[in-house]
């Protein structure tokens, strides 16, 4: 049993499509795809389930490949996207990478297909970590912010009580004349300050 992979294959050849998954199945995946060639189809296929992975043709008689790629990012699908074509050209791919697919390769180069998404696969759970790790430190740097703020106010607490306290002993210390404060004074200032032994 192979490491499972949901694969979205967007082609209007069904035969291009099995030999794409047999070279993803060979290389040791337990591939399930599913194949659409309509902008219908890759609509219900996207709202449908998450896919792994995102292998689209580039010409296609229904619509093109850089509409494919614009709707697959416009969804904000992390799925790794790879154009495999017959007709792709340099200089088309290369501006197909600057819009957001991670590779190119031709039909009749099958062999770097594995490479290729063995990489993406690879780079995305790491940028899946590092994303995770992000988030945790932003959710300690939070607890340390909240930390250091109830620490500020814990001490400005202490300095007013310390100088409530401090004025209710000056009171009780400056009042031995009037018994009435001296006893408020006394009552604050003692049975707060001094514990009961």
């Amino acid at each position: 049993m192979g490491i499972p992979l949901r694969a979205l294959i967007i082609e209007d050849s069904e035969d291009d499509a099995k030999l794409i998954a047999r070279e993803l199945e060979s290389g040791g995946f337990d591939v399930k795809y599913q194949r659409v060639d309509s902008p219908e189809a890759l609509r219900r296929a996207c709202d449908s389930q998450e896919w792994d992975l995102v292998i689209s043709d580039y010409s296609m008689p229904h619509f093109s490949g850089t509409e494919v790629l614009k709707f697959v990012r416009s969804r904000h699908m992390e799925a790794p996207f790879i154009f495999v074509s017959g007709t792709i050209g340099e200089e088309t791919a290369v501006a197909a990478m600057r819009n957001g697919a991670q590779d190119y390769l031709t039909k009749g180069n099958l062999k770097r297909l594995m490479p290729a998404v063995q990489r993406e696969l690879r780079e995305l759970e790491e940028k899946k970590e590092r994303d995770r790790l992000q988030k945790h430190v932003q959710q300690l740097q939070k607890f340390e912010a909240i930390g250091r703020l109830s620490g500020g106010l814990a001490h400005d607490f202490n300095n007013i009580i310390g100088a409530i306290l401090g004025w209710a002993e000056l009171g009780y210390e400056e009042t031995p004349l009037d018994p009435k404060s001296a006893n408020d004074f006394k009552r604050f200032a003692i049975n707060r300050i001094v514990p009961r032994n």
